[in-house]
């Protein structure tokens, strides 16, 4: 077991450069072994760090296509809740998604979306690291749709007339739409809407080509990734050999981890250490979840998620919170599992938020939103009679103070008198995330301080 000294050492800075390898080093500091290891330990547990948002991008995708299929765009008729099959952590419950697992191997495929004006809307496009390489909505495209061709790395094809390309950095992509709702009635509205994703050949009349290879069944849930151990690093060289790296630091970082076995195709697992490191690297992330370093008032803000460069700590920590996170000009996802003292959230202890006057989370005021929703443990939905499992600036019934101060009380019965301002929690545990979309410039450079929780 690593010791929690080590693991503080280990991620002091989750930006840190891995060319020089410290992170390997430190883990190679919190190593203990009594005899000769068969790989370099060290070096195991940071490839895992590093592998770790594929291997659960594969996974999601293969939970989803499972569901609704590969390369077909589905589309949500009603808000998720505790009913919603548990693919992606931290859903939301203010937009409508729109959703699909795009395999670019034998064609590009073309999205059509149509302008929306009057209400939020995104499609975000995460290639299978993570990363948001490319966004259609009221932000990147001031709520201009059309059709939009999406194509594998090394396409060289003509699109068709009025089709924009979009290059994809891996040949899998996962499609994710969001579409705001006011209410459960205003959901029609947005199912209305006209919105299509159609392969390549059906456009151009050319014959089909032969399809992908199917992506196969999900060993587990994308949230145990790594409780397997070694198995991790079978799974890993299965996802490496359709989704190769996609920027130079990945592709240096592969080339180290490449003494180790592990690569495209390959299985290295067998060796124990294999199963240590994967020990190792999950306690890193979480380490790095827990570091105070980066709280303020008890809430952790990432305003690099999205893109992450050189830093695949982040990315790691990013894909285990809140897989599938925007950049931050599109939201900013402040996260907190207790209080600032570093007391835990518990539905024992009644707790208020309090928005003093002129501070309530600052978003775009056409068409930014906020809410704050409340997780298990899972980070999922925790079941409450009230069947609410958000609360922010849309919710009916919320009410102000006198001086234009707002209060929402997190509590596991009714305040008495304040139904309106309340966040229903369970008896136990559970996790709070803050969603601000299309955040004002406050949010951005970090001036803006959100409040912390206390008790009531």
């Amino acid at each position: 077991m690593v010791q929690r000294t080590c693991l503080v050492a280990c991620v002091q800075s989750t930006r840190m450069k891995w060319t020089a390898s410290p992170l390997a080093l430190a883990f190679l500091a919190c190593s203990h072994a009594s005899s000769p290891a068969p790989i370099d330990a060290a070096l195991a547990a940071e490839a895992f760090v590093w592998g770790y948002p594929l291997v659960v991008t594969q996974r999601t995708m293969q939970s989803v296509a499972l569901l609704v299929g590969t390369n077909t765009l589905f589309n949500q008729t009603a808000l998720a809740d505790t009913t919603t099959p548990r693919l992606i952590v931290s859903p939301n419950q203010d937009t409508l998604y729109s959703i699909a697992v795009l395999d670019l191997r034998s064609e590009p495929m073309v999205l059509g979306v149509p302008d929306v004006l009057d209400r939020y809307w995104t499609y975000q496009l995460l290639d299978a690291w993570t990363c948001s390489f490319r966004y259609v909505g009221t932000r990147a495209t001031q709520g201009k749709g059309g059709r939009f061709l999406i194509a594998a790395p090394g396409w060289k094809g003509t699109p068709p007339p009025g089709v924009e390309v979009i290059a994809a950095p891996t040949p899998r992509v996962f499609l994710l739409g969001r579409y705001l709702v006011k209410d459960a009635a205003d959901a029609a509205n947005v199912t209305s809407l006209a919105r299509t994703l159609v392969p390549l050949h059906a456009i151009t009349g050319d014959a089909p080509p032969d399809p992908p290879p199917p992506l196969g069944r999900a060993p587990g849930s994308a949230s145990d990734v790594g409780r397997e151990g070694g198995a991790f690093f079978d799974e890993l060289g299965d996802a490496l050999a359709i989704d190769a790296p996609a920027s130079a630091s990945d592709v240096a970082a592969l080339a180290r981890y490449a003494k180790l076995g592990i690569g495209a195709g390959l299985h290295p697992s067998g060796p124990a250490a294999f199963d240590d490191a994967a020990a190792k690297g999950l306690a890193a992330i979480q380490a790095a979840i827990d570091d105070p370093m980066h709280r303020v008032n008890g809430w952790t803000v990432h305003l690099d998620a999205g893109t992450y460069d050189d830093a695949p700590l982040v990315r790691a920590l990013v894909a285990k919170l809140a897989w599938g996170a925007n950049v931050a000009r599109e939201a900013v996802y402040p996260i907190s599992t207790s209080d600032a003292s570093g007391q835990p959230y518990s539905g024992s202890q009644p707790r208020v938020v309090h928005f003093a006057p002129g501070q309530l989370p600052p978003v775009d005021d056409a068409h930014g939103f906020w809410s704050l929703t409340l997780y298990g443990p899972d980070r999922f939905f925790a079941e409450n009679a009230l069947h609410r499992y958000a609360i922010g600036d849309r919710t009916a019934g919320l009410t102000t103070n006198a001086d234009g101060s707002l209060d929402l009380f997190l509590q596991h019965d009714a305040p008495l008198g304040r139904e309106g301002n309340w966040l229903p929690t369970p008896t136990g545990a559970y996790t709070l995330m803050l969603r601000m979309y299309l955040p004002k410039p406050s949010v951005l450079d970090g001036s803006y301080v959100v409040p912390a929780v206390v008790p009531q």
